[in-house]
Order: structure tokens, then C-alpha cells, then sequence
């Protein structure tokens, strides 16, 4: 598969780590997708701002396939609008709306992860993708 120019050459090692990050859980739903056994339970990880390019951790957020889909859809119908979105984000906008739910979200299941990949050096990380990609 060719590589997508929008996204950065890393972005599966990138993606992969948000999602251990989070311990494999939707932010918005709190689905389990550790071990997905079909697509609505993959999980994906969504640009808050909907810039490919910025991999900062804060515009990262895990959203399960059928999450990410619902997200997706609201914030390109109020793009043009994003201070006045109702339909997902009640009365706050998609921005602060995804922040907020990000920050939950790493509160309730990044603990499980906070002694070991949140304080893992890049080195230390580097060994545990490749640890974690022979046992898969």
C-alpha cells in the first residue's frame, strides 16, 4: 500500500502508540477494542483538529471505527460552524469538546499504562514495539 503524503512516515508507529497509550479503549465510548473480532471494533486513532500532519500527543485521541466515524461526520458538517456544533458536543465546540474528552478519556484508562509506556524512554518504547510485534 502506497504511503499517504499527508501523514507522517511514521504515523503507524505513532498510531499504535496512542492506542497503548489509552490501553486499547475508545475515548469516547470506553469500548475494550484490545481484541477486535470484527471492524466496529478496531480501534483507530483520530486527528482532533483534522491536520494529518500534527502528531502532537494532545491532538491524538483513540475512537473505536464506529466512534471515529460518528466524530468524523459531526465535525466536517459544523466545520465551517465549529463554535455553534450541538448535535454531539452539546453546547461546547468540537475542539474543546475533543480535548476535554481526550483528557477524560487518558484520566480513566491511560492509568493502567501510566508506570510503564507514559514513562517509557524512546528507547525503552522502541524495545516494546518490537517485543510486542513478535508476540502478536
Amino acid at each position: 500500500m502506497a504511503h499517504d503524503p499527508r501523514y507522517h512516515q511514521e504515523w503507524p508507529e505513532i498510531s499504535k502508540y496512542v492506542r497503548l497509550l489509552f490501553n486499547h479503549h475508545c475515548a469516547r465510548c470506553g469500548k475494550d477494542c484490545s481484541n477486535p473480532r470484527n471492524s466496529r471494533d478496531l480501534l483507530q486513532v483520530h486527528h482532533i483538529d483534522e491536520n494529518p500532519g500534527n502528531n502532537q500527543l494532545e491532538n491524538l485521541i483513540p475512537l473505536c471505527s464506529v466512534c471515529h466515524l460518528q466524530i468524523e461526520k459531526e465535525a466536517r458538517l459544523h466545520a465551517p460552524h465549529a463554535h455553534i456544533q450541538h448535535e454531539l458536543f452539546e453546547d461546547s465546540s468540537y475542539l474543546e469538546s475533543m480535548a476535554t474528552l481526550r483528557k477524560e478519556a487518558f484520566e480513566r484508562y491511560g492509568q493502567k499504562q501510566k508506570n510503564s509506556i507514559s514513562n517509557m524512554s524512546d528507547e525503552e518504547y522502541e524495545q516494546y514495539l518490537n517485543q510486542k510485534e513478535w508476540e502478536e
